[in-house]
């Protein structure tokens, strides 16, 4: 009589070591005496890797051991969903708010017989690997369990085998692009009058490699489908997209990406993105990319994992902030206006030059330290700075602002939101938010509509690069390969456009 064999079922942490094994080239026979299983379980964990790898890096329970999926998987599902993006915006939750909510989406399901029982609730965060957490303060930002727990557990098998030059993060900040530092100077004898303050805003999306050898083209998002600034330019320093609020959506980022990966195609590159997990980022938005793995990082941990959110978004906007203080001064040097009134000229044109100025002057450094702060092994043949710095140490204070006032500037923006939720239905129909709204052409970012300018011809072109260089003569050091590089570029944009204009080419540009 053959004795029945025991069931030796495996944890999810132990598929996904079986996962890991096999993808280093060891035999299934190996890999089932390494762990202690059969042959066969091996090989159904083989043909299932996908799903094992989705699972584990979600964050579910790791030591659960079989996958159920309870009595209503549909609204378990829509259920999680929505639980991810409530906790993406810090929003505290309870059993009895859950519960509601869990039957809410059984009806837009059409499930009316759902009854959110304590226990079906209890299985539900079980398999979800969710507890209850008393808020502390600042401690209510992340989740430092399932950080560690990426960190140690997941990452390492992410980027194995993958370059620093390609492993990319990316992520979104909202800034009020025309907004001013509060207070000023003056004599204890006047009486400082406020100014209303500029509430309007754009949305950037930041991406940059591990290395920091690629910080990738900024893409803005305003509310004007087609800004008055705009019209006339045939190129800008940035990606520029519209959304009724200015916020990321879907669609936004999903166009971003097939961009990306047409460009790493033509690089013949391979690269991991990793992204927040918010309703604005699709999970399948790169199923069918050839050239980009996009990775989700884990829900309300990324203040603590995200590179991007150790200082690569502050050094950005800290110099952004230093240079819009210097344009002002410099204007108000140049004319009788107030420092109000030359902020709101300060169009979006203006702002999207500024932003890729302080793109540009975010160091290397910065980038990999920050990296480096977020558990990540940055690997460079140039070592990076240790002394792990502040952020924002490398941005020039304006003048008559001290240390704490310039970083209330900085930071007075970092609460906007950037996307925002899904609905109900749109969570029960599983798709990518609604498409963006049509908007108006002519609407524009402007509070009243700048002075009608011509196009500038290439005399004209011409004459102030001469100004140009009268002014660097008169300079101590100058650095005449400059203007040589703008006399070759207004010579080659010469003779592109040598050529008869058509009347309807004049007007199309006009505001």
């Amino acid at each position: 009589m053959s004795l029945k064999r025991k069931r030796n079922d495996l944890a999810l942490s132990e598929r996904y070591r079986v996962v890991e094994l096999l993808e280093q080239g060891k035999s299934q026979a190996e890999v089932a005496k390494s762990v202690g299983c059969s042959q066969s379980q091996v090989s159904r964990i083989s043909r299932s890797r996908d799903a094992v790898r989705t699972e584990y890096e979600a964050n579910l329970n790791p030591d659960r051991k079989r996958h159920r999926s309870g009595k209503a998987p549909e609204v378990e599902s829509a259920l999680t969903e929505w639980f991810n993006n409530a906790r993406s915006r810090d929003i505290p939750l309870n059993g009895t708010i859950l519960a509601e909510k869990s039957e809410s989406l059984a009806k837009l399901l059409h499930n009316d017989d759902f009854k959110a029982t304590n226990g079906w609730l209890s299985r539900w965060k079980k398999r979800n690997n969710i507890g209850y957490k008393r808020l502390h303060g600042e401690s209510k930002d992340a989740d430092t369990t399932a950080a560690e727990h990426w960190i140690n557990n997941v990452l390492p098998s992410l980027i194995k085998d993958v370059s620093p030059d390609d492993v990319y993060n990316a992520d979104e900040t909202a800034i009020y692009f025309r907004a001013l530092p509060e207070g000023t100077l003056a004599y204890k004898t006047d009486t400082s009058g406020g100014s209303k303050k500029s509430k309007e805003r754009v949305t950037a999306l930041v991406a940059t490699n591990m290395s920091g050898t690629d910080k990738r083209r900024l893409l803005i998002i305003g509310k004007s489908k087609d800004p008055r600034c705009f019209r006339g330019k045939k190129s800008l320093p940035v990606t520029y997209k519209s959304s009724q609020n200015a916020w990321m959506t879907a669609d936004i980022f999903t166009d971003w990406l097939r961009s990306l990966n047409r460009e790493m195609a033509r690089q013949k590159r391979h690269i991991l993105l990793l992204v927040d997990n918010c309703s604005a980022h699709p999970k399948n938005a790169a199923d069918r990319l050839s050239h980009v793995r996009m990775e989700f990082l884990p829900p309300n941990t990324t203040s603590v994992i995200q590179p991007c959110d150790q200082g690569v978004i502050r050094n950005l906007k800290g110099h952004y902030r230093s240079e819009v203080v210097r344009k002002i001064i410099a204007d108000i040097d140049s004319t009788d206006v107030t420092a109000n009134d030359l902020a709101r000229r300060l169009t979006l044109l203006d702002a999207v030059h500024l932003l890729s100025k302080a793109w540009r002057t975010v160091k290397q450094t910065t980038v990999s330290n920050c990296f480096r702060k977020a558990g990540f092994p940055v690997t460079m043949d140039t070592t990076p700075d240790h002394s792990d710095p502040e952020p924002d140490s490398d941005v020039p204070i304006p003048e008559g602002m001290d240390a704490d006032a310039f970083n209330d500037y900085i930071c007075h923006d970092d609460d906007l939101e950037c996307h925002s939720l899904p609905t109900d239905e749109e969570i029960c129909a599983n798709h990518a938010p609604a498409t963006q709204p049509t908007l108006d052409e002519n609407s524009d970012d402007d509070d009243s509509p700048p002075e009608m300018t011509l196009p500038v011809t290439n005399s004209e072109a011409r004459h102030h690069l001469a100004e140009l260089r009268r002014f660097m003569e008169e300079c101590p050091t100058p650095n005449f390969d400059l203007i040589y590089q703008f006399e070759e570029f207004i010579q080659q944009a010469t003779d592109a456009n040598k050529r008869q204009s058509k009347i309807t080419e004049f007007v199309q540009w006009i505001p």
